[in-house]
């Protein structure tokens, strides 16, 4: 697929699916200094989608459940070339009722096209 097009189409998908997120780098639980907390928008899916789980190369047998109390997150790449999210950060969706926060459980940063964040319930 021709480059232009595919960001053409993930811009299309990203005008209809995309909500506010507040993405709040931590550091052993504690803000991390050397990251700040921004606004973004991205694709955020929640809820139990068993045919769906994401898998980070370790297989999905270890971690049932998880995605029934979280999500993914899909980040444009182009739109926020120096975000860095890690695992145990958190993100809060603004747009939602009573503003849910997930705990980033992975983040698959292969594509060039998206960042990709398994959520967890955060506690």
């Amino acid at each position: 697929m021709d480059r232009s097009l595919r960001e053409d189409l993930m811009a299309e998908v990203d005008d209809v699916w995309s909500e506010t997120i507040r993405h709040l780098p931590l550091a052993s639980g504690q803000q991390d200094p050397e990251r700040d907390t921004a606004e973004i928008a991205a694709c955020l899916r929640t809820g139990d989608r068993d045919a769906e789980r994401l898998n980070f190369g370790r297989g999905n047998k270890g971690r049932a459940g998880v995605m029934a109390d979280g999500g993914d997150l899909r980040i444009d790449r182009s739109a926020y070339p120096d975000l860095v999210v890690r695992k145990g950060d958190k993100v809060v969706a603004l747009d939602r009722d009573g503003q849910p926060v997930f705990e980033v459980q992975a983040v698959d940063d292969r594509s060039h096209l998206r960042l990709i964040c398994e959520l967890g319930d955060a506690n």
